[in-house]
C-alpha cells in the first residue's frame, strides 16, 4: 500500500493505519523470527572503533533527495551501524532499546533521539506490533540549510542550554529529548509523515517547514528544562539572564555594561563566563556575530558589508578571518552553499 500513488492526500486517520500496517519485511520477520534480514547481505561489514558494524548509506532512502523517512521493522532487531547521515529516530508508539556507543536506552512513546554523523548505535529490544519507531535521516547539508540557517538569534544561548543539560541526555554525539509534554512534537511529525507517505503538490516546502518546526520546538524544551534546575550560584543557569542580554544586544553591548546591568563586577563576571561556558565575553559576543551572520547571509539581500555593519563588526578582514575558522567557508561561499542546498533534488 503506497499513497504516494494514491489520488487522495494522507490524513491523520489514514496515516495510523499505514503505521500500523505489516508491510513485506514485517511479513517476513514474522515468517523467519529471530533471523536477520537478507537486506544486510548487501551492506558493507566494518570493523568501525572496535567492533563490527554495517554500513547504512541510504542511497534508496534519501535517492537524490535531503531527507528520508521509513518505518523501522517491527518483529526483529538492528544489529549495530553507522552512516555518514544524520539521523533522527522518534518513538511514535510503545517502546524500543537501543544502544548507543555501548550504552544501552530505552526510549518510550514521545521520546525522540538525534544522532550525528557515525555514531554507531543498535536497536537490541524485539518490537512488538505496537512499537512505531520512525527513522528521519537527512544530509547535514540539510540540517545547516534548512534548520541552523533559519533559526533566528537563539545561537549561545540554545547551545548553552544544551551543553547545561547535556550530563542528563547526551553521550557523544547524539542527544535524547522528552517530547511527551509537547504535543506539537507530535502533531508535527504526523504532519511531516502524512505529507512525506502521501505528498501533496506543496510537499517539498511543506516537508521542509515541518522539519524545521520540529527541530525549533525542540529548542524550545532546552528552555522548558532549563526551568527545572535550581537557580543557585554553582548551577548554570544562573547565566541565562547574562546569556540572553547578550544575545539581544550583542553589536552594542561591553563588558562594563552588562557587569553593571546585572550587579556583577566586571573580572568576576568575566571569569564566571568562561568557567561556566569555556568563553570569554569576547568570544560569545564573536560567537553571537557569526551566527547572526550567517542567518542574515541565508535569509537576506543585505550585502556581505551591509551584514558586517549591522553585526556590530567595524573590523571587515576581522569578520572574514572568523566567519571561516566558525564555518569552514567565506561568508559568499556560505550564502552559496545554503542556496544550493536549500532545495530539494
Amino acid at each position: 500500500m503506497s499513497f504516494s500513488q494514491m489520488e487522495d492526500y494522507m490524513n491523520i486517520h489514514d496515516l495510523e493505519e499505514f503505521l500500523h500496517l505489516n508491510i513485506a519485511g514485517e511479513r517476513w520477520h514474522l515468517a523467519h523470527p529471530g533471523e536477520l534480514s537478507p537486506f544486510y547481505e548487501r551492506l558493507r561489514l566494518d570493523d568501525y572503533r572496535g567492533q563490527k558494524c554495517y554500513y547504512f548509506d541510504f542511497i534508496n532512502t534519501l535517492k537524490s533527495d535531503q531527507i528520508g523517512i521509513i518505518k523501522e521493522s517491527r518483529y526483529t532487531t538492528i544489529p549495530p551501524h553507522h552512516h555518514k547521515d544524520m539521523e533522527l529516530n522518534y518513538i511514535y508508539e510503545g517502546k524500543c532499546t537501543f544502544v548507543i556507543n555501548g550504552k544501552e536506552v530505552e526510549m518510550h512513546q514521545g521520546d525522540l533521539c538525534i544522532f550525528d554523523t557515525n555514531v554507531v548505535h543498535s536497536a537490541t529490544s524485539l518490537k512488538t506490533e505496537k512499537d512505531i519507531v520512525i527513522n528521519i535521516v537527512f544530509r547535514k547539508e540539510f540540517f545547516n540549510s534548512v534548520f541552523l540557517s533559519r533559526m533566528s538569534q537563539k545561537g549561545i544561548l540554545t547551545s548553552f542550554l544544551l551543553n547545561a543539560i547535556s550530563k542528563n541526555r547526551r553521550h557523544d554525539q547524539y542527544i535524547i529529548f522528552k517530547t511527551q509534554e509537547n504535543f506539537k512534537v507530535h502533531t508535527l511529525i504526523q504532519y511531516l509523515l502524512c505529507e512525506y507517505f502521501g505528498p501533496s503538490k506543496c510537499y517539498q516546502e511543506l516537508i521542509k517547514t515541518y522539519v524545521s518546526a520540529i527541530f525549533l520546538e525542540l529548542i524550545n524544551t532546552l528552555y522548558d528544562d532549563q526551568e527545572k534546575f535550581s537557580d543557585d550560584e554553582n548551577n548554570q543557569t544562573t547565566l541565562i539572564p547574562v546569556l540572553n542580554y547578550i544575545e539581544e544586544n550583542y553589536n552594542r553591548c561591553h563588558l562594563e555594561d552588562v557587569s553593571e546591568k546585572f550587579g556583577y563586577n566586571p573580572n568576576y563576571l568575566s571569569n564566571m563566563l568562561k568557567k561556566k561556558t569555556g568563553m570569554s565575553f569576547i568570544e560569545i559576543k564573536t560567537s553571537q556575530q557569526m551566527t547572526e551572520g550567517a542567518f542574515l547571509l541565508a535569509n537576506s539581500k543585505l550585502t556581505i558589508n551591509e551584514i558586517i555593519y549591522k553585526v556590530g563588526c567595524n573590523n571587515v578582514n576581522f569578520f572574514y578571518k572568523k566567519f571561516k575558522s566558525f564555518y569552514g567557508m567565506t561568508p559568499k561561499e556560505y550564502r552559496m552553499n545554503v542556496n544550493e542546498h536549500y532545495h530539494f533534488g
